[in-house]
């Protein structure tokens, strides 16, 4: 049963948030991120070299044993995934943006985590096939996108503005339902809630939106894109961790990290929402 709500169900909760965040874009606003490729940039190496050390540091000072540290590692070096572009949107970042880091990231992240991971340890042998990746991308992420903004832009206004309203609404519930998903199909892990490996997974997703913040705020962007450099670089997909670390790597143990941050990277994930939900409120009151 579990298997088959992560495999299906998930997927097509993810699949379904991509679509509502669809249908708040038009093509421009994707013309707009091309115009200022610096932020892309800068996110992607926030994301891809400065997620690693901050790993490594946690690792390091935490004293984290083998299986822990590796799987953390794993996290740092995965890129983000549809989940990191719903919280985007349900946070009020700018989505259209996140959308594009998390596509090149997703790209590029079956060289670079290779890479990373044999110069953390030398012995391990990892391959990620850029199909793979790419199948994922486009299934979860950009055709449900593209869907939604088809929708957008080729239907009816007077049928599109209340369906959109209501899959706007729906999009926040569809995110509590990949939560409920990946709790209940890694119950095996709640008894690590109290351990040194949730105190690093916690640690990676909080000090790696505050690193992105820091970096947005540094570089003078305004409070949408602060929150997208804070949540692409925080949040990681860890299944594409648990995937390289029990399929591709064959070492099941690693993905106990993977499988702890897939439940607990939610708590400061829906920090971030509900306080821009109650300034919205403050906002229209």
């Amino acid at each position: 049963m579990s298997q088959i709500l992560l495999t299906v169900a998930l997927p097509m909760a993810l699949a379904w948030m991509m679509l509502c965040v669809g249908m708040t874009l038009s093509v421009f606003d994707f013309k707009r991120v091309s115009q200022y490729p610096f932020k892309v940039i800068a996110a992607l190496l926030a994301q891809l070299i400065g997620l690693p050390l901050l790993a490594y540091a946690i690792i390091t000072l935490l004293g984290l044993p083998e299986p822990i540290a590796v799987g953390l590692w794993l996290l740092a070096l995965a890129p983000g995934g549809a989940s990191s572009n719903a919280i985007t949107h349900l946070s009020g970042g700018d989505s259209a943006l996140s959308i594009t880091i998390t596509a090149i990231s997703s790209v590029v992240i079956p060289f670079t985590m290779p890479l990373l991971l044999t110069l953390f340890m030398p012995e391990l042998s990892l391959v990620i096939p850029l199909k793979t990746a790419i199948l994922q991308l486009t299934a979860v992420t950009l055709l449900p996108v593209l869907v939604g903004m088809a929708l957008r832009h080729y239907t009816d206004e007077s049928w599109f503005t209340p369906f959109a309203e209501k899959a706007g609404k729906s999009a926040l519930w569809a995110l509590f339902f990949t939560v409920i998903i990946t709790v209940s199909a890694n119950t095996e892990v709640f008894h690590l809630f109290a351990s040194k490996a949730a105190v690093a997974v916690i640690t990676l997703c909080v000090t790696g939106m505050v690193m992105g913040a820091l970096i947005a705020r540094i570089m003078g962007e305004k409070s949408a894109v602060v929150k997208t450099f804070a949540i692409e670089v925080g949040v990681q997909n860890a299944g594409t961790a648990i995937f390289a670390a029990v399929i591709l790597l064959g070492r099941p143990e690693f993905a106990i990290t993977p499988l702890l941050y897939g439940i607990l990277m939610n708590i400061p994930a829906f920090g971030l929402i509900y306080f821009y939900r109650v300034r919205q409120r403050k906002v229209l009151a």
